[in-house]
């Protein structure tokens, strides 16, 4: 993490900024501060974030059910950025204890094994950030570990009494291979519900805040970078799609990136939060405009 990136997390975390997305906090998140020497057994941790998971994969379900793809993508995305950097903790814990000729070979089988990667399924998400820092703590990169707690800590689905899963580290490599399967297993269930976008947008913790996502929106859009534009704002709209700008913003954006059929779509589930809203009212004659004249892609 870069020190524009350091400072802004301080800051943040010293102004006790913490912005609720609109899709509401995930409830039940697991108890403990990092590395508190608080006795929470690796069970313990592991099934509250599977308590989680079953949350998110039902109202993921119940949106997607409501042609809501951005508010279902939200909970699913929640849910498997969150099982997946477990998963990818698990596996790194076993290559630490000496496991598999190389990590490549180890996590030949697992879906994503990139922290970034695990991170842009849902920067919402505090775990990828925590359990980064937690394997950075396992090999006494401190400095590290300190820089992704504090990333993690800042998000709003981050509990207030912290997350705590350092007992990993005592469980046996037979333990830890039969968590890996069940972790697996359970990323199965997630990914044939849904299948992440990947778009390669910068990682860093203000991903989180949609406010952030939305003032880069603003910025690409300014910048006539179009396509670059819609990725701020698609995440914008699902980290908080109770803001009607939020919605206008990414109407606009694709609409200026000749994306009229994405437009549409984002269109149609911003006016089921705003049916009466000027500004969605106003792109929807805008788009129909449009299509009138064949000029949508």
């Amino acid at each position: 993490m870069n020190n524009r990136i350091k400072e802004a997390v301080l800051v943040l975390l010293l102004a006790g900024l913490l912005i609720l997305t609109g899709c509401e906090a995930i409830p039940g998140l697991p108890s403990g501060t990092p590395q508190s020497g608080s006795s929470v057994s690796a069970e313990t941790a592991v099934e509250g974030l599977k308590a989680i998971v079953e949350v998110c994969l039902e109202k993921g379900s119940f949106f997607s059910g409501l042609l809501m793809d951005e508010t279902a993508a939200y909970f699913y995305g929640f849910a498997g950025a969150s099982v997946s950097a477990l998963r990818l903790a698990v596996e790194r814990i076993l290559w630490l204890k000496g496991e598999g000729d190389d990590f490549a070979s180890l996590a030949a089988d697992s879906r994503y094994t990139d922290w970034d990667e695990i991170a842009e399924i849902c920067y919402a998400s505090p775990y990828p950030y925590y359990f980064e820092g937690l394997i950075h703590e396992l090999r006494g990169e401190d400095e590290e570990a300190i820089d992704d707690y504090l990333a993690a800590s800042v998000l709003a689905n981050y509990p207030e009494t912290g997350l705590n899963f350092l007992a990993l580290r005592d469980q046996s490599v037979p333990e830890l291979y039969a968590l890996r399967d069940e972790l697996r297993a359970l990323e199965d269930r997630i990914y044939e519900q849904y299948s992440p976008d990947l778009f390669g947008y910068e990682r860093n913790p203000c991903n989180g805040f949609p406010e952030y996502l939305l003032a880069d929106a603003y910025e690409k859009l300014e910048a006539e970078q179009y396509d670059q534009a819609m990725i701020a704002a698609r995440y914008c709209v699902r980290f908080n799609p109770r803001v009607e700008e939020h919605w206008t913003c990414a109407v606009t954006a694709a609409l200026y990136a000749d994306q009229g059929y994405q437009a549409a779509l984002w269109l149609e589930e911003g006016l089921k939060y705003f049916p009466e809203g000027e500004g969605l009212n106003h792109l929807l004659s805008s788009l129909q405009d449009v299509l009138k004249g064949g000029g949508a892609s």
